[in-house]
């Protein structure tokens, strides 16, 4: 669609990135029979109104900051009010996630009360949630998709109220699924917070398959956070991580492939990206990149490979920029091979990308690795 607003273009993208939920899957400790059916269905009313509110940013109160503003200077008054416009679609979980929070499910409904609820929408949780401004008109929003929400008219709840409720009449149990989530994300996200660093930017977390979704500061309806997590292969992590980006099947299948290929290198380890020892060999979200920093050494073994590979090594990718310093004499980062006798130069942040769609060359790429860093196969893994 056409944005007018930069709110428009994140609440498009964040309904883009609700995966669909699978019918069957492991489900988390303690969440009912029929759970999948009506999370599927809670998501596909979450979705429908990131679509409303891309097309409506001005009936949930988003902050409307031109589209055609734009800016790289993150110090600037510009970016400072795209970032909170785009960040003002985040109105919509953190209120579901006030509502959920603030109430106990009884006969399918939220009892909420009101003095709970009203500090809430003021707090910030550092990381996860931030205050609500203009609550009531997310509410008035909930409403025309089909809540029930007690004593409120489209305004800011009468002081004088002690408590409201929630539903939703057309399937009530979306009430028990929704604070059902919402306890399941927050305990996650807590989690995830108080881990080390390293913890927090990987895709395990002590050694246990983890939702890739530290990325996300905000509530996002992922089915991943309702599974019994040890029961689900890295495989499907994977595949889940990559839907959720909008990667297309081919690379899917493709990165699959590499994590495949990767279980015959005992001292290769994956926690998001690759590493042999400490350092990290590969990058394989935003680009596949190998780290191949002595190419030289095996250029006769390169030069048999598919051409689809072979002639990522007779380019030059070294733009002489003047990143940290550099200079057309030197630059720390600046990686030199020849080819076919000629001299190449390239950048370590860039060399050597390739495309990511054939699963075929998986081999090829692992192959490469091997000549880099010396690592072997299992013994008996041919």
């Amino acid at each position: 669609m056409g944005y007018q607003y930069h709110c428009q273009h994140k609440a498009e993208l964040t309904a883009n990135s609700i995966m669909s939920v699978p019918d069957k899957y492991p489900l988390a400790n303690g969440l009912p029979d029929g759970f999948i059916k009506n999370f599927s269905r809670l998501c596909g009313l979450v979705k429908d109104m990131y679509l409303d509110m891309a097309k409506r940013p001005e009936t949930y109160g988003l902050v409307l900051a031109d589209y055609a503003l734009q800016s790289v200077d993150k110090k600037s008054k510009e970016h400072g009010l795209i970032m909170k416009s785009r960040n003002s679609v985040n109105r919509l979980p953190d209120t579901l996630f006030r509502l959920a929070q603030s109430g106990e499910a009884r006969n399918h409904q939220l009892d909420i009360s009101l003095p709970v609820f009203k500090e809430s929408i003021k707090q910030t949780e550092p990381c996860l949630v931030n205050p609500v401004p203009r609550y009531e008109m997310v509410l008035s929003r909930l409403v025309d998709f089909g809540f029930v929400i007690s004593d409120f008219n489209g305004k800011p709840f009468d002081k004088t109220l002690d408590s409201f409720t929630v539903e939703y009449p057309d399937a009530p149990e979306l009430i028990d699924t929704l604070k059902a989530f919402c306890g399941l994300w927050f305990e996650d996200k807590v989690r995830q917070r108080q881990g080390s660093m390293k913890e927090r930017s990987s895709l395990t977390y002590s050694g246990k398959p983890k939702p890739v979704l530290h990325y996300y500061n905000h509530m996002n309806f992922d089915f991943r956070f309702t599974a019994d997590q040890d029961k689900i292969p890295m495989q499907k992590w994977i595949e889940y991580d990559l839907q959720s980006k909008g990667y297309v099947k081919e690379k899917i299948d493709f990165l699959v492939a590499f994590y495949d290929c990767s279980l015959q290198y005992p001292d290769v380890h994956y926690d998001g990206n690759y590493f042999y020892k400490s350092e990290r060999i590969t990058k394989v979200h935003d680009g596949f990149v190998l780290k191949l920093k002595n190419p030289d050494n095996y250029m006769d073994v390169i030069s048999t490979m598919p051409k689809t590979i072979s002639d990522r090594f007779a380019k030059n990718y070294c733009r002489r920029c003047d990143f940290q310093g550099a200079t057309k004499e030197h630059c720390k980062f600046r990686w030199h091979w020849a080819y076919d006798g000629t001299p190449r130069a390239g950048c370590a942040h860039m060399c050597f990308a390739f495309p990511n769609e054939d699963a075929t060359l998986v081999p090829h790429f692992w192959r490469l690795l091997e000549l880099e860093y010396g690592f072997t196969k299992s013994c008996g893994v041919d």
